[in-house]
């Protein structure tokens, strides 16, 4: 029953993750959309869906032999001939858990800054009409909640990709992605993305909210409390 419980957990998470990732409220035509440029508006416009396929994907790809080994153990190398059905390619070490719990912690977290900031959670920098400075929930702490989560969750799901190598040990390029210098190098990118993006939003804010913001900034810290 390992396995099954296993696969059971793996597409729970993954639900969790896909709702964090979906945009909660499209940008409408009375609404101020700040210029990031054309690389940014990819990125926040595109690739969370495509982030979304490819993630199921790869989960999908671990399910399935997850299926396999815990009701047909023999059926294993007509789907995956590649590898040993003696052998357990995805066991539940120290690493798949702590993935499964960042992700796990990260998806509540952003489903909670979405429903703090309602219909002001945006995947664009957007001022709305009648926007207001939301300053309770996740954003009493921090004024970036969302992002603090959104890292948490991607990192969780790194964590748990990774597994993907023992799958394909002679692909160069999945051992090199999905390994430590990999997940690595896609943590800093991710880290320095959502940096460059807070620096645009705070200077949207900062121009539309004016003082009240400048007293929300003295109070809080960026994405940890009191830290950072």
């Amino acid at each position: 029953m390992y396995p099954l419980f296993q696969c059971f957990l793996l597409i729970l998470i993954t639900s969790i993750a896909h709702i964090g990732i979906t945009n909660p409220n499209e940008v409408s035509k009375t609404d101020y959309v700040s210029n990031e440029g054309s690389i940014i508006f990819f990125f926040s416009t595109y690739m969370p869906p495509l982030g979304k396929i490819v993630i199921w994907l790869m989960v999908l790809y671990q399910a399935l032999y997850l299926l396999l080994q815990g009701l047909i153990p023999s059926a294993i190398p007509m789907f995956y001939p590649q590898v040993s059905p003696f052998v357990d390619l995805l066991p539940f070490t120290w690493t798949s858990m702590i993935g499964f719990s960042l992700v796990f912690i990260g998806g509540l977290g952003r489903i909670w800054c979405y429903r703090t900031l309602g219909r002001f959670f945006t995947f664009q920098v957007t001022i709305r009409r009648g926007h207001t400075l939301i300053q309770t929930g996740p954003y009493a702490y921090v004024r970036h909640p969302s992002y603090t989560f959104a890292y948490i969750l991607m990192v969780g799901l790194l964590f748990i990709q990774q597994r993907l190598i023992y799958f394909f040990p002679n692909q160069w390029w999945v051992q090199i992605l999905c390994g430590p210098a990999g997940i690595l190098t896609l943590c800093i990118v991710i880290f320095i993305s959502l940096r460059r993006r807070v620096k645009v939003e705070e200077q949207e804010l900062s121009k539309a909210f004016g003082n009240e913001w400048t007293q929300y900034v003295s109070k809080t810290k960026q994405f940890l409390p009191g830290l950072f």
